[in-house]
């Protein structure tokens, strides 16, 4: 734990030219003694930290001080390198920290991930690049959105995160109308721009956690019958499956409710029933009732 703050106090000190002993103990929610202590550590390995006493004074590293690549093990290397392979293979612009750290490194990692989002994620790259500005300067949005069926609202935001779930990408964020969190589908954002209000942090719901399943999100109960096993396999994780005596299955799952899940499950045909909640099986019987009425 201790040689991770080491190292971690090494890199904000190459990012910054001073910090003081108080803002290190409050980031590492230690005391200002035991910064002190890793400030001697430091010097005992010959890193050229200083500390300076009085106004505008702090601790800092010798202008000519390089991080030198052997305090990580190839291990750890290969780690960064995969990790940041990831984040450009999902499409966010980090060749150009890719290409440096690579050279840096000296490694020629494998290529272990691509991703291609073509056909199923309409999300632009100049979507993305708004909503990911917005997100990063806490700058909040305005926007047009059109909900589940085809409601029309104006909307003003607190973006938080972007998140890519069943091939769609939501943006979570804090809905300054509803004074609460949304999760808003991306596709349904029109219009989006930047309002200049600025905003602190808020701590955004936990997603993506199986223990902790998301709490905007309701629980759907679906059965399908057996002859369906392959899509189940295909679409459901196995912890969200269980089988019944007659071999169907029972699927338990959190998800919107809109037009997208009705449709995915009157795309079984006779072979799928909407359990729970109450209001998905009403929308997906009114959905079969205005599809029977087009064809009789």
């Amino acid at each position: 734990m201790r040689t991770n703050r080491l190292f971690e106090i090494i890199y904000i000190l190459l990012d910054r030219k001073s910090v003081t002993a108080q803002e290190l103990a409050e980031r590492f929610e230690v005391s200002r003694r035991t910064i002190y202590r890793d400030v001697e550590t430091l010097s005992a390995a010959n890193v050229p930290v200083y500390m300076q006493k009085g106004r505008g004074g702090g601790i800092g590293l010798m202008p000519e001080f390089v991080l030198n690549k052997t305090l990580l093990s190839n291990d750890e290397k290969n780690e960064i390198i995969a990790a940041l392979q990831g984040i450009y293979a999902a499409g966010n612009d980090s060749s150009g920290v890719l290409s440096k750290l690579t050279a840096f490194f000296g490694e020629g990692a494998a290529n272990w991930v691509e991703i291609d989002f073509s056909g199923w994620n309409p999300l632009s790259r100049a979507q993305f690049d708004l909503l990911k500005q917005a997100i990063i300067t806490r700058n909040a949005i305005r926007f047009e959105y059109f909900g589940a069926g085809g409601k029309y609202s104006l909307r003003e935001a607190e973006p938080l995160k972007l998140w890519f779930k069943s091939r769609a990408w939501y943006l979570v964020a804090f809905c300054t109308a509803k004074k609460d969190f949304r999760l808003f589908k991306v596709t349904r954002m029109k219009n989006i721009a930047l309002t200049g209000r600025f905003f602190e942090t808020r701590a955004a719901p936990c997603y993506g956690d199986a223990e902790n399943p998301p709490p905007l999100l309701p629980e759907v109960l679906v059965w399908f019958d057996q002859s369906m096993r392959y899509r189940v396999y295909d679409d459901f994780e196995d912890d969200c499956i269980s089988v019944n005596e007659d071999g169907s299955f029972t699927v338990a799952f959190n998800a919107p409710v809109d037009d997208w899940l009705c449709g995915y499950i009157m795309s079984f045909g006779c072979s799928a029933e909407a359990l729970k909640p109450e209001y998905l099986r009403n929308s997906v019987r009114d959905m079969l009732k205005r599809s029977f009425e087009k064809y009789f």
